[in-house]
């Protein structure tokens, strides 16, 4: 199995961390490039998609709050509905090719107790925006840690695909 196929659930190795270059992604911001970046979030209800293209090496990560935007228009970051284009633009601007697109999809917990079972939580809601684009482009989902109760630390590799997640 290849680091591609799993999300890994300890940290990346030190030489890992010490050559590549560390940003952090804020909710409602996009982060894409060529080289290896090593990207950190934190997510609860949030959801952060990670696309990697293994032959040009790109990688790109989201982070969105909301499912949708209520606005129903413009290019805002913060909603599932208008970041995952973003995410998959930014992609093929730096030479990604759609088609070999493998993705990761971490978060979406329901952190908030309280809210009515029979009403979907916005963490779950998220995943499904984030799910159902990827399915609409026939992306293959090669990682998946999202739902349950509890927040998560992510780091995505965005030189290699790699993702390390951590429960907080």
């Amino acid at each position: 199995m290849t680091a591609i196929d799993r999300l890994e659930t300890a940290e990346p190795q030190a030489s890992t961390s010490e050559r590549a270059p560390n940003v952090y992604l804020f909710p409602g911001q996009i982060f894409t490039s060529g080289e290896s970046i090593l990207v950190s979030t934190i997510l609860g209800s949030c959801v952060a998609v990670c696309l990697w293209d293994p032959e040009t090496g790109v990688g790109g990560i989201n982070h969105f709050l909301l499912p949708l935007n209520p606005l129903r228009g413009g290019a805002d970051a913060r909603y599932g509905n208008t970041a995952m284009p973003r995410l998959l633009e930014g992609m093929l601007e730096r030479g990604a090719s759609a088609r070999r697109l493998m993705a990761k999809v971490v978060g979406g917990a329901s952190v908030i107790t309280g809210l009515s079972v029979s009403r979907r939580s916005i963490g779950e809601q998220n995943v499904i925006v984030a799910r159902e684009f990827l399915r609409t482009l026939d992306i293959p989902v090669a990682g998946d840690q999202t739902g349950g109760r509890r927040g998560r630390k992510l780091l995505f590799d965005t030189g290699s695909g790699n993702a390390y997640v951590k429960e907080i």
